[in-house]
């Protein structure tokens, strides 16, 4: 992301070295933290405008904007209660809120429609998930967990594990961790493979990227154990869902067949593909990726506002 534009809408804005400095940043915020908060965006407004649930994405941001000073005001069910119930376009309402604010967040089901939104406004817009595009701000914080516990993300096997068709946060990781010299493992059935866009280009680019649907066969490789939810939404019946819904599980048995140095992700929230069973385990990180969340946005917020 050279320079970091005035949006912050695709993981394809970044680079490598703006993602080392943006870590940085993160860090310097978490610093900021665990000082309760400061007064860099004293005065400034973020609104925060959800068309799908969410808790962690909007809490996250809307708590970075606090932490930073700012204000927030807010909307989780923009798909019900806002003016798009009246034939609002995104575009117009891009144009609207901006006269209100002085960021904003948007999450929405379809694919392109933060970024129309983003036409329209006059101030920063970040995307907070667009359908099963893209979610760059949950990539960041992802790849932020995996630099702080190991340094660096080159030399790191990339595991990731179950809707990886439908996933858009495993869309975003790999955008960005292309960037770095990292190989990876998918492990998904065969119907919710990694698009082959996506492992072209990574294979394109240098990539060592192997596919399996054998979870326990795979998970010794590991450096990182990515989990993600069958994404039910995605599905056009409760009965297609339901052909994969549980097909991976980590509990305890496979925990002893990870690598002791290993970590497990999880953008959350988890169905059962994830047993409580495990959340002890040290090499566990997904609720530690939640502080990490409000870090990044921390940084992100202060860039695109200068």
């Amino acid at each position: 992301m050279q320079n970091y534009e005035k949006h912050i809408l695709t993981t394809r804005q970044f680079d490598r070295a703006s993602l080392i400095l943006l870590f940085e940043e993160a860090l310097e915020m978490e610093r900021v933290l665990a000082g309760g908060g400061n007064d860099l965006l004293k005065g400034r407004i973020l609104a925060s405008l959800f068309f799908e649930p969410s808790t962690r994405t909007r809490f996250s941001f809307e708590t970075a904007m606090l932490r930073l000073g700012g204000s927030v005001i807010s909307n989780y069910s923009m798909a019900t209660t806002s003016s798009v119930q009246k034939k609002e376009t995104l575009f117009d309402t891009g144009k609207v809120v901006s006269r209100f604010a002085d960021v904003i967040v948007m999450r929405h089901p379809e694919v392109g429609s933060v970024a129309e939104l983003a036409r329209g406004s006059r101030v920063p817009v970040i995307n907070g998930g667009d359908g099963p595009a893209e979610h760059p701000s949950q990539a960041l914080l992802d790849l932020y967990t995996i630099w702080k516990e190991r340094k660096s993300l080159d030399g790191v096997v990339i595991g990731m594990v179950g809707d990886l068709k439908n996933g858009r946060v495993p869309h975003s990781q790999c955008d960005l961790l292309k960037h770095f010299d990292c190989s990876f493992v998918f492990v998904a059935p065969e119907a919710l493979a990694m698009p082959r866009g996506i492992v072209e280009e990574l294979r394109e680019s240098g990539h060592e990227v192997r596919e399996t649907e054998d979870f326990g066969e795979a998970i010794g490789e590991m450096d990182v154990i990515g989990m993600t939810r069958v994404q039910e939404e995605r599905f056009e019946s409760k009965e297609e869902y339901a052909k994969y819904a549980g097909v991976y599980v980590l509990g305890k048995g496979e925990m002893g067949r990870a690598r002791t140095g290993a970590i497990v992700l999880h953008p959350l929230p988890r169905v059962d593909e994830i047993s409580p069973e495990i959340d002890e385990d040290p090499r566990c990180r997904y609720f530690e990726q939640v502080s990490n969340g409000v870090a990044i946005r921390m940084a992100l917020l202060a860039r695109v506002l200068g």
